[in-house]
């Protein structure tokens, strides 16, 4: 029986150059979904905010934008690489009020004033315990500070019929392989929809939560080159738990191989749902 491989809060995919510009463009794909619930969640004009797992600086990014110069950012890595790669992004775009620090949230201390927000996507599936987490890095919100965290639902064996229609084999197929690969290494792929009650173990309210997806077709859609760059930073791990080879996946053609049947089957595709959950702390 295939043992998990992921029994603490590591991030199984490395933090390649390749796979930070991976982060950086999947973040140009789910960005204005994760804009619409930091906003929604009430991120405001002149907040202190607290991003953790800011890989290389996306969501710090999209908070910085949302409370202005008056506000700051503090993004949390425990990757050097991310950490060095997000500071030289921040650094390009002007954004003096954002800064990164590495450490990893297990042992992560702020130093100054609690904050007014924290923030985090596609964070908490990596911990075994994400609520124990969630409840230590309460202790830097201030009282009536915003909790808001984003997650994938990544259903091990989705069905087709919710992923795209009419069938399109090549893109359920990945969309599979990830997904199972992900489960195998022993991540929760539900940790989206379980965002309440992990919520509520940490000490917090009962959320409010949002699902948000993206739905498209044609040939100039984005989304065959975003499952192909996942499928290629997963493919070693694929192959480490044994549910697909790199010559059963073919990386290298698989995105045209999958905008090649979807555009002549005329198919519409479906992401997985980006749950959103916020709350403010007691």
């Amino acid at each position: 029986m295939q043992q998990p491989v992921n029994t603490a809060n590591d991030y199984p995919l490395a933090h390649t150059r390749q796979e930070l510009e991976r982060l950086v463009q999947q973040s140009s794909f789910f960005g204005d979904l994760t804009e619409y619930v930091l906003h929604q969640a009430g991120l405001a004009p002149g907040m202190r905010v607290l991003d953790v797992g800011c890989g290389a600086g996306d969501v710090s990014f999209l908070a910085a934008k949302l409370i202005g110069p008056q506000g700051a950012v503090i993004g949390v890595d425990k990757a050097p690489e991310a950490i060095t790669y997000a500071q030289q992004r921040a650094h390009q775009a002007g954004l003096a009020n954002v800064r990164f620090v590495l450490a990893d949230l297990a042992e992560f201390q702020l130093d100054d004033e609690a904050v007014d927000a924290l923030v985090g996507r596609l964070v908490l599936m990596y911990f075994p315990d994400p609520a124990a987490v969630l409840r230590r890095l309460l202790t830097f919100v201030k009282p009536g500070g915003l909790v808001v965290f984003q997650e994938l639902d990544l259903l091990p064996s989705p069905p087709p019929e919710i992923m795209c229609q009419p069938l399109c084999e090549t893109y359920v197929t990945a969309g599979t392989w990830v997904n199972q690969s992900f489960a195998r290494a022993g991540l929760n792929n539900r940790t989206a929809y379980q965002l309440g009650p992990i919520f509520q173990r940490a000490g917090l309210p009962a959320p409010q939560m949002l699902a948000l997806l993206r739905v498209e077709r044609g040939p100039d859609s984005p989304i065959y080159d975003w499952i192909a760059q996942v499928t290629r930073s997963v493919l070693p791990l694929m192959q480490e738990v044994g549910v697909a080879t790199a010559e059963e996946v073919q990386v290298d053609t698989l995105a045209e191989r999958m905008r090649r049947e979807a555009v002549e089957k005329d198919c519409t595709l479906v992401t997985p749902p980006l749950v959103g959950a916020w709350a403010r702390k007691v």
